[in-house]
């Protein structure tokens, strides 16, 4: 079912950056977000990693020349480490949600594509790409696996 979402979402991906011009993230990330939309402490993990990724590679951008394949290393790195991160207790011990350890980012190189995306077209335009290109895998997931719900990958 892997091979499939990932499969789905690279021609959604392809797609949707061909019609509209925005990307969802990079070409694998709707694919393993749609795995996870049956948690949404997920999702949030992976998108507050993707953030501080995101930051942090503004205000290192402010003193090193950071442009195409070195920002999208950067960013990977950085993804890997805040991924990391949300997997560690301490990580959200001043948060009093409750949920905080569930929050875990979806993968290790997810946080930085997205976080690469968001510094080329924004926070905005990359997240809602991300949950339209993601939606639409896991409506096809469904429909395709006979309407189960994917809630065990």
């Amino acid at each position: 079912m892997i091979e499939l979402a990932v499969g789905l979402g690279v021609i959604l991906s392809m797609v949707f950056y061909e019609v509209i011009g925005v990307s969802a993230g990079g070409i694998v990330v709707p694919g393993y977000v749609a795995l996870q939309m049956h948690a949404p402490e997920r999702l949030l993990g992976t998108i507050i990693a993707s953030l501080l990724t995101y930051l942090v590679l503004r205000i290192i951008s402010r003193f090193m020349f950071l442009y195409g394949r070195r920002r999208l290393v950067m960013a990977i790195l950085l993804g890997f480490v805040f991924g990391y991160l949300t997997r560690q207790t301490y990580f959200w011990s001043a948060i009093p949600l409750g949920f905080e350890m569930h929050m875990q980012a979806v993968g290790f190189i997810i946080p930085g594509l997205i976080a690469n995306w968001m510094e080329r077209q924004g926070i905005w335009k990359t997240v809602l790409a991300l949950v339209l290109t993601a939606s639409t895998v896991r409506l096809l997931l469904i429909v395709l696996m006979g309407g189960q719900v994917l809630t065990n990958v």
